[in-house]
């Protein structure tokens, strides 16, 4: 049961407005769940990139981009890495988006989508959206230590004048980690 609502907030919460303001909707008739059958609940349809987020990224940063302080928060900073590019192959290679059981392609539309959809003030200007060949050349390169990198990374953006300090993108229950 507890997945049945699980899956339908995650439906919920993808809604995507057409044109004319409707939603796009799935016919109840198609869904396994009983009791969405037996209520006519109208579902939204989700998009395919939303899906792959919500598959593969919404547990930890949340639906809106942020969820707890130990994870970092997507929303208002994950931009900020395409101004290097040090940072940019970064967010290729972070564990659970170098290894999302997601071909190349749909891995670069879900960085886009993410990118645009929750950091767009914080991308680069004139941020050339990532393809298939670049996500598969980076998916290649492997990270020793993801926090060492990311700290690495963090400092370049600072050098480069992109962030005022590394506090712009801290995440941890401990001071000064990052």
């Amino acid at each position: 049961m507890k997945w049945r609502m699980a899956s339908f907030a995650l439906a919920i919460s993808f809604a995507l407005p057409v044109a004319g303001g409707e939603t796009p909707t799935v016919s109840p008739d198609s869904v396994p769940d009983v009791l969405v059958r037996e209520q006519r609940t109208v579902l939204p349809k989700v998009a395919p990139v939303e899906e792959d987020y919500a598959r593969n990224c919404q547990g930890c940063h949340g639906h809106e981009g942020h969820s707890v302080v130990e994870v970092p928060r997507l929303q208002g900073r994950a931009g900020w890495f395409t101004h290097t590019r040090e940072g940019r192959a970064y967010l290729v290679q972070v564990p659970n988006v170098l290894q999302a059981n997601l071909t190349d392609e749909r891995v670069a539309a879900m960085l886009n989508w993410l990118l645009t959809q929750f950091s767009n003030e914080q991308l680069k200007p004139g941020f050339e959206p990532y393809t298939g060949a670049e996500v598969h050349a980076l998916r290649k390169q492997r990270i020793e230590s993801v926090i060492t990198r990311r700290r690495e990374v963090v400092d370049g953006l600072v050098r480069a004048g992109v962030i005022p300090d590394a506090t712009a993108l801290a995440f941890s229950l401990e001071p000064g980690r990052y």
